[in-house]
This record gives C-alpha cells, structure tokens and sequence, in this order.
C-alpha cells in the first residue's frame, strides 16, 4: 500500500511506531556510552520521542488545538551528515561514533517521513503536526551531528 492510499489514522499508527522505536534505541543507547554528557544527550532524545509520540495520540483522539506550539519556525543549520556517513546495526561492542552515525541516521529518516506525510495528509492540522514533526526531527539530526563534529571530527 502506498503512502498516499493510507488513512490518516494509519499514518499516525505508524508514526506512533516508529516514535516508540525511537525511544527504546535512544534508551538503549545512552547505556551503551561511558560518558555522562552523551548519555544525558540520549536520554533527552529519549524523552523528545516520548513528547512526539503524545502529540500523535493527540491528532487521533482529535485534540488538534494545541498540537503544534505557536512559536516561529527556528532555522535549523542541516551539516547534512548523516547523507554522507555510513552506519553499521549496532551490537555490544559498538563504540561512540557508532551509535552516533545510527542516531543520525535514525533522525534523518524520521524527518523525511514526517515531510512526506506533510506533503500527502488532507487535513490542515494534520499537516501543520507533520511539519512540526519533521522541524524536530531535523533538530534532532542537528544535535547529533554537532555532538559528532565536536567529539568525533575534534580527534582528526
């Protein structure tokens, strides 16, 4: 089925989905690092994926007023990472820079879905949630390439 045969509360179903995904790997992660300001950064993802997940229920149950906040859209600089670093599945002895480039790449793909769902929803709320969505996701990416810039790319 494609994207745009589904209905809406298919979309949000698989967006939950992937929401839950995303918090148990962030969870998963933080204790897979040594250091403290990684695992901080982690688990602050973490909880980003749990407030995405709320506003998702929220378009279902339809309490569409108070989905997105009414503050400007920031820029967000894309160092577009993720676009030229490969990740490899994560298993035990994964280092740092791994669960770095799986991160990014976990983002990336998120906020890809949420601009296309954007781009195929009937709704005005639901394309606003969308794009409020896809705005995190990318600022979410953002982190995680500023934190791989300033550990990893530091050690060249």
């Amino acid at each position: 089925m494609s994207v745009q045969e589904m209905s809406l509360e298919e979309i949000v179903r698989q967006a939950i989905k992937a929401e839950e995904e995303a918090r148990s790997f962030y969870e998963a992660a933080s204790k897979m690092v040594a250091a403290a300001h990684v695992q901080a950064t982690l688990q602050e993802l973490a909880g980003e994926e749990v407030k995405h997940k709320t506003k998702l229920e929220g378009l279902l149950r339809g309490d569409v007023e108070k989905l997105v906040p009414r503050q400007k859209s920031r820029q967000i600089q894309d160092l577009q990472l993720a676009e030229y670093l490969v990740a490899q599945p994560l298993d035990k002895d994964a280092t740092f820079q791994d669960v770095l480039l799986v991160a990014m790449q976990r983002e990336k793909a998120s906020h890809d879905f949420y601009a296309l769902m954007a781009g195929v929803v009937a709704t005005e709320a639901a394309k606003n949630l969308f794009e409020f969505l896809a705005q995190e996701e990318l600022g979410h990416k953002n982190k995680i390439e500023v934190l791989y810039d300033e550990v990893i790319y530091k050690e060249f």
